[in-house]
């Protein structure tokens, strides 16, 4: 009789810790679920930061403009040498963007780059801000022959039959070459998700 229920005792204690374990691998199951929605839902949001980004661009592409940076709307001519465009690196020489308008508070020796004003938050509470770096070496004209650029070359004027990246002098532009801007976007939505995502687009 006290053998049997020393038995049932100890029954009943391993089913308690396998209940226990079973409840929490569904609720970490559904933490993963919920925060693989959430990632999902600003990798959405950032095509919003990419379409804002193009609507800018676009309205600028023919002028001067494009030639020097604009740090208010997050606009730059060139790609600065230690660009770190996600991870605000706190090494000196660094060039790190300001994506929390804070001026990249407590990091010292770094170059700080404004992103574009934010976008404001939208229904699922995802903040969006993005920056422009027209992909040259140096600010001004792509023919300046000191300025070298990575161009897109219409398939007509390339030597292969096919459409083509190239970084070259850009004394060898051709006049329907067109050059490569980078468009990043950060979102920043609920539990702390962050999301960045890239785009190139030429004119």
């Amino acid at each position: 009789m006290g053998g049997g229920l020393l038995i049932a005792l100890v029954v009943l204690v391993l089913m308690s810790m396998t209940a226990m374990a079973l409840v929490r691998a569904v609720s970490t199951a559904s933490l993963i679920a919920g925060n693989f929605a959430f990632r999902q839902a600003a990798v959405l949001a950032s095509e919003a930061g990419s379409e804002a980004a193009i609507t800018w661009l676009s309205a600028r592409i023919s002028t001067a403009t494009v030639f020097t940076d604009q740090m208010d709307h997050g606009y730059y001519a060139s790609v600065p040498d230690g660009l770190e465009l996600t991870t605000g690196g706190n090494q000196s020489g660094t060039v790190v963007i300001d994506w929390d308008d804070d001026e990249c508070s407590n990091r010292t020796g770094v170059q700080c780059l404004k992103a574009s004003p934010s976008l404001g938050a939208d229904p699922a509470g995802n903040v969006i801000r993005y920056t422009i770096h027209r992909l040259c070496r140096t600010a001004g004209s792509p023919e300046d022959s000191a300025n070298s650029c990575l161009i897109y070359k219409n398939a007509q004027s390339a030597s292969s039959k096919k459409s083509q990246l190239s970084y070259g002098a850009s004394k060898h532009f051709q006049s329907d070459s067109q050059v490569y801007y980078r468009i990043t976007t950060r979102v920043r939505g609920p539990r702390n998700t962050t999301v960045f995502t890239q785009a190139l687009v030429h004119y």
